[in-house]
């Protein structure tokens, strides 16, 4: 029995200077379809609790570690 392949995972780290804010986000559940993805790179799309706008976002495979907690949005 082959194993799934493993889960994507969309990582958004605000830009604003003296802000460490990140998230990890599963984009399927959160944007459907694959088409309506946010693009790798910079991003304009997301606000963060600090007010601010820039984002990078990038993607990743697997599982995320629970010692690092993400809670941006």
């Amino acid at each position: 029995m082959r194993e799934p392949p493993p889960r994507r995972w969309l990582h958004v780290r605000c830009l604003r200077p003296y802000c460490g804010r990140e998230a990890l986000i599963d984009p399927a559940a959160r944007f459907g379809a694959g088409a309506r993805w946010p693009a790798a790179g910079l991003s304009r799309r997301f606000v963060c609790r600090c007010g601010g706008r820039a984002a990078h976002v990038s993607y990743g495979d697997g599982k995320p570690k629970p010692d690092n907690p993400c809670g941006w949005l």
